[in-house]
């Protein structure tokens, strides 16, 4: 059973059910936070509650009466097995998906040796979007990559940025986005000094 929240204060202008895996803790906990202040439904899907996404026939029936999927939650290449998922289910719908990547798929793979493994997952994961636009599914993608987000206690802000200031400012800049237009891609992360 994935962990529904609505909000408390009452807003139920323009509500949206959005689902958010990997919810329960760093980027995901952090938007699941922001968008639920602005009064919208979120459909909480983690490890935690019983959510692998490993089991994408359970996590995709959960997500399906979604307006909103943000694909946060990684493990092995389930992230982008899921997504085509949701991209089959959601043909033609206008519905959005929302991919959590990495800044690190835009440095050369020297740079991150010890990370090799996770950025060819983010890497791959981003081409699969790419190939899913060009097939034209009627479906919005948007690739998010964060750049060095505090989301465990071994970061400290700064250098780090911190989560919640970083998910409330990506909320803030999609309400600001008019709904005709598209965020195909955003990196947003710490400056670097």
């Amino acid at each position: 059973m994935p962990a529904v929240y609505t909000a408390t204060n009452g807003i139920e202008k323009n509500s949206m059910k959005i689902a958010i895996t990997g919810h329960s803790a760093g980027i995901g906990k952090a938007l699941a936070e922001q968008y639920q202040r602005r009064g919208h439904e979120i459909v909480g899907l983690s490890k935690r509650d019983g959510n692998n996404i490993r089991n994408i026939p359970k996590i995709a029936d959960q997500i399906e009466p979604c307006d909103i999927f943000i694909n946060n939650a990684q493990a092995g290449f389930a992230q982008t097995e899921l997504m085509f998922e949701m991209a089959r289910r959601w043909k033609g719908t206008k519905k959005h998906i929302m991919v959590i990547s990495t800044m690190m798929t835009q440095a050369p793979t020297s740079v991150i040796a010890d990370m090799t493994e996770y950025w060819c997952q983010k890497t791959i994961l981003e081409t699969a979007v790419q190939q899913l636009r060009h097939e034209r599914p009627g479906i919005k993608f948007t690739i998010v990559r964060p750049g060095d987000i505090a989301t465990s206690a071994d970061k400290t802000t700064p250098p780090s940025a911190d989560v919640n200031h970083w998910a409330e400012t990506l909320v803030k800049i999609f309400e600001l986005a008019d709904p005709d237009l598209e965020i195909p891609e955003i990196s947003l992360g710490p400056s670097q000094k």
